[in-house]
């Protein structure tokens, strides 16, 4: 072994020459156990193809209802509620309070046209006159003026259309038909005391 004597040179070089000789071997060793996998894992079968039929098939209608004459009842799906959206709402501004009218005169009310002639007559306005239409007569106001008679004991009122004149007893101001007058007093014709406000034409 003088050979391998010289030093760890030598040594070096041996156990390189064994290790490469051993890496050899076990890569040889490897490769027949791998390739010997592959084999057993390979699965040959022996593959026939099917039998044809012997018969030929033809096509054959089928019915799709019975020939009975009878049908189900077509199943019809049930609606789904819907729920309508709630609507939005605007806010709707306070209505504003309207002025209450000013008196434009205060005195003594009467009613006429039961039993006195007068039902049937053409008015000073040019209207038939009838007393259990609301209608009142007055001494200036135009005619078509619409006013509001109030009961100052009360505080009813009764809202009516000038159509004739009158009244032409002294200290009255307004003369009302039966059917303006039993909305202030329903108990009987007779004389209040009232307030007579100006609504309009």
């Amino acid at each position: 072994m003088p050979m391998f004597g010289r030093g760890r040179h030598g040594a070096a070089a041996v156990l390189l020459v064994t290790g490469t000789m051993l890496l050899v071997g076990v890569q040889q060793v490897i490769g027949g156990v791998a390739a010997a996998q592959i084999d057993a894992v390979v699965d040959v079968h022996n593959l026939q193809p099917l039998p044809e039929a012997m018969y030929p098939v033809a096509a054959t209608q089928v019915d799709a209802a019975a020939m009975s004459g009878q049908f189900e009842e077509l199943v019809k799906p049930t609606p789904v509620p819907t729920v309508a959206p709630t609507p939005a709402v605007a806010p709707t501004a306070a209505p504003t309070p309207q002025p209450k009218p000013v008196a434009f005169e205060k005195g003594i009310a009467s009613t006429y046209g039961e039993g006195d002639g007068f039902e049937g007559n053409r008015t000073a306005c040019g209207q038939i006159f009838h007393t259990i239409v609301v209608q009142i007569a007055h001494k200036s106001l135009p005619c078509g003026t619409m006013v509001r008679v109030e009961d100052v004991d009360t505080g009813r009122s009764v809202d009516a259309e000038v159509t004739d004149r009158g009244p032409y007893v002294s200290g009255r101001i307004v003369d009302l038909s039966w059917g303006a007058f039993k909305q202030l007093d329903p108990t009987g014709p007779g004389l209040l005391r009232v307030n007579v406000y100006l609504l309009g034409k």
